[in-house]
């Protein structure tokens, strides 16, 4: 937007509305944060990478204090080329940790017009660099937005930097009539706070007050409390529209009628419905299955089992011509494996669905008590049994 944001934290909200072709443009307001996933409750991808293995040669950079710099490339479809150069280097030529970040903050392509941001070491192996600013071009014009890096080092064979966004927007905003909390993120950290995607690396919306709130996709629709919207989120993610979508298609998937919740999502949003007698409802488009749950009771006590974590899982397709089945839920199957290394054996178990995805059990919402295991020699001499572990 036309508009130069600041990190500079705020305690109140901003919040008021334009008319514009695509509805009413809802604006919101930037905020910094060390740990924006726990801050605001939000799924954060924290992206690692390795650095390069040689210098750039047609980057200028700073006179470094060590003589081994690090380089790296943060990628951002916010810029031109694509990515932006960090550097590492060390406060002085021989110490123990890299502890000073360089960025290509102005996207000139070089690194020596650029301050250092100095790091606090977090433990013997990580050093910790707080949010610091990279200066974008948005929409309309320059933008402020914020990253968070944490440098790992082992050994000169295992480095890594983890990068992820310093900062989030936050406002209220009108649903229906009804105003709500809402908070954006950047969840793949890279620049930019309307990514869809069908593999779930979307970003995300966050609605209500921090003690019930949910999380959505982002995608062209908001299935908000049963009622379709239409979506729209600013790259720079200044502003959301959400309009009423009364002209959407609907197609219908079929799953077995044990399961009592299903989610699915993909570039069209997230959804998370309650099937009646073995159907949902969705609109046309690709999806990817989410997560289902098998709720029931037995012996007068509540158990679900809930599927999720689908490995390469492939898509599904919904028209409003032919319903799509798929085949989740029951049965799923227990895994037994054991291992052995130097003298000490290794015992897993688990649940695993249809589609070898992860299956957890609960008990009134909570895992129960770990299986144990028994083993006996075909003697009887050796005779002993072991609870597991969960983790």
């Amino acid at each position: 937007m036309a508009f130069l944001r600041t990190g500079v934290a705020v305690s109140f909200f901003l919040v008021f509305s334009v008319s514009a072709a695509m509805g009413d443009v809802q604006w919101l307001r930037y905020r910094t944060s060390k740990d924006t996933g726990q801050e605001v409750g939000a799924s954060v991808n924290r992206v690692y990478r390795s650095f390069e293995p040689q210098r750039p040669a047609h980057v200028r950079c700073p006179e470094f204090k060590s003589d081994n710099p690090l380089f790296i490339k943060w990628y951002t479809p916010m810029d031109s080329q694509g990515f932006r150069w960090i550097a590492l280097d060390r406060s002085t030529p021989y110490g123990q940790q890299h502890d000073l970040l360089y960025i290509d903050s102005n996207g000139d392509g070089h690194l020596d017009d650029e301050k250092p941001y100095q790091g606090q070491r977090s433990d013997q192996y990580r050093m910790a660099f707080d949010p610091f600013p990279v200066y974008l071009i948005g929409e309309d014009g320059p933008i402020t937005y914020h990253m968070a890096c944490q440098f790992y080092s082992y050994d000169e064979r295992s480095r890594y930097l983890m990068m992820s966004s310093g900062g989030y927007y936050e406002g209220t905003v009108l649903i229906g009539g009804e105003s709500v909390v809402c908070v954006l993120v950047d969840t793949n950290g890279n620049g930019t706070f309307d990514d869809t995607a069908e593999d779930f690396n979307a970003d995300r919306i966050l609605l209500g007050e921090p003690q019930n709130r949910r999380e959505y996709f982002i995608g062209r629709y908001l299935d908000y409390k049963g009622t379709l919207y239409r979506l729209q989120v600013a790259r720079d993610g200044a502003f959301v529209s959400i309009a009423a979508a009364p002209d959407v298609v609907f197609g219908v998937v079929q799953i077995p009628e044990s399961v009592t919740k299903f989610s699915a999502g993909g570039v069209n949003g997230m959804y998370d419905k309650t099937p009646q007698n073995g159907y949902v409802r969705l609109p046309e488009g690709t999806y990817r299955v989410y997560q289902w749950e098998i709720a029931r009771q037995d012996k007068g006590r509540d158990w679900t089992l809930r599927g999720n974590n689908f490995p390469r899982q492939e898509s599904f397709t919904v028209s409003a011509d032919t319903p799509v089945r798929l085949d989740i839920g029951e049965p799923v199957f227990s895994r037994l494996s054991v291992s052995q290394r130097q003298g000490i054996y290794t015992i897993n178990q688990e649940l695993r669905g249809r589609m070898n995805e992860q299956v957890s059990m609960l008990q009134y919402g909570r895992q129960p008590p770990a299986p144990k295991v028994r083993i006996r020699s075909k003697t009887g001499e050796y005779d002993r049994t072991f609870s597991l572990e969960y983790g």
